[in-house]
């Protein structure tokens, strides 16, 4: 079982001035997609928001789309940071995405991880399946935070690391999006492209 790291909790305290929502007894099956950006090129002349995807994150991020579509993974609403190698992520996952459904927020590609909490929280009620792009070590510290439980190979999957283009999937406990809590959820799965893309990784991260 991975231990949720205080500091981690301590980080998301202060940037949400240590104000946590009490969550609601209704619990609505609400889902959160958290998706690191696919593996990106190393360097761009206009800066890091600017460097795009390397082809081979290019490929991972279409293969995810097919997982994700063959799963029946269909989000509601996106977060996806402002940065080029997110923005290029989406593309990839989704090309017929309804872009009605997208936001592209700027503080996802700075901002700490309660930022990030943040995001999910202020999202309608209306919506059930959350996806958001975004980046290390905030995504993967947002799925620490969140996650309570889940069986020992994925929770031990997690204690590894998380690879660009890992999906998180997490069911949360809670029946608002304001009422999301910390070390209450279950990730239910995490998967990265040596899942869905393997005939195109001979060996690993190459």
């Amino acid at each position: 079982m991975v231990k949720l790291p205080s500091s981690i909790l301590q980080i998301y305290k202060r940037s949400i001035g240590g104000r946590f929502h009490m969550p609601s007894s209704e619990f609505e099956g609400k889902r959160l997609f958290l998706l690191r950006h696919a593996m990106a090129l190393s360097q761009a002349s206009d800066g890091d928001s600017s460097r795009a995807l390397a082809p081979k994150g290019i490929e991972d991020a279409q293969a995810l789309g097919r997982m994700m579509a063959h799963k029946g993974y269909v989000p509601d609403v996106v977060l996806c940071s402002s940065a080029v190698r997110t923005r290029q992520t989406l593309a990839g996952a989704f090309p017929d995405l309804d872009m009605a459904k997208v936001q592209f927020i700027d503080i996802l590609y700075n901002g700490s991880v309660g930022d990030y909490l943040y995001e999910i929280q202020k999202i309608d009620d209306v919506h059930q399946n959350i996806l958001m792009i975004a980046h290390n070590p905030c995504i993967y510290e947002l799925v620490i935070l969140l996650a309570a439980q889940g069986s020992d190979s994925v929770m031990q999957r997690l204690s590894e690391g998380y690879n660009p283009a890992s999906l998180s999937v997490i069911h949360c406990a809670c029946g608002k999006w304001a009422d999301i809590q910390p070390a209450v959820n279950e990730l239910d799965s995490l998967s990265n492209p040596m899942d869905y893309n393997a005939p195109a990784r001979p060996t690993r991260w190459m």
